[in-house]
């Protein structure tokens, strides 16, 4: 058994010894006379994904450019299209409303003076009637006034008669009464 690990020692320094001089294979491109295939090979690719972009590939992502730029084009027309009626539709929707302010003050104001003449005229319906009844009051105070006030010289006649009896003892004349009264009454007439 020891020597299988002795062999398999020597198995491995030998290729470790290999691997060390040949180097790495990436980097002995030059040296081994490959240089000059790798590069043929890099340039007929490099050739062959050009062409295959160029054919195929531009043109779709060319085509698909122009269609997203006609696209946006299409739709900023849209918005600008939106706008300009968004923008009319505002200035109607002013108009519209100061107009219609315009309307209800005009009505308001109608309803108004149409109220202030409504008011004045029962004011003065009013106040006519009010004055004619005062009148007519005034004209029955009057006329109740002048009746008292012709009483009052009877009841005035007969107080005076009654009270000549009991302060005094006698019997008044009538004549004599009624001319007291008269002048007293005349006197309280005319102030």
């Amino acid at each position: 058994m020891l020597q299988d690990h002795t062999d398999l020692v020597q198995a491995a320094a030998s290729v470790a010894q290999e691997a060390t001089s040949r180097g790495l294979p990436q980097m002995n491109v030059i040296a081994d006379g490959s240089f000059t295939n790798q590069l043929a090979w890099l340039l007929i690719t490099f050739f062959v994904l050009f062409l295959i972009v160029w054919r195929a590939v531009l043109p779709r992502v060319t085509t698909v450019m122009e269609e997203r730029e006609e696209r946006i084009a299409i739709d900023l027309d849209k918005a600008s299209m939106f706008r300009a009626d968004a923008d009319e539709l505002k200035t109607a929707y002013e108009t519209d409303t100061a107009n219609a302010r315009a309307k209800a003050q005009d009505i308001i104001f109608g309803a108004k003076d149409t109220i202030k003449a409504e008011i004045a005229k029962v004011e003065a319906e009013l106040e006519a009637e009010l004055l004619g009844k005062a009148d007519a009051a005034a004209a029955r105070i009057g006329k109740v006034r002048e009746a008292a006030l012709a009483d009052i010289g009877s009841v005035a006649h007969e107080v005076a008669a009654e009270m000549v009896r009991k302060f005094g003892g006698i019997k008044a004349e009538e004549k004599a009464v009624v001319k007291a009264v008269s002048v007293a009454l005349s006197a309280v007439k005319g102030a």
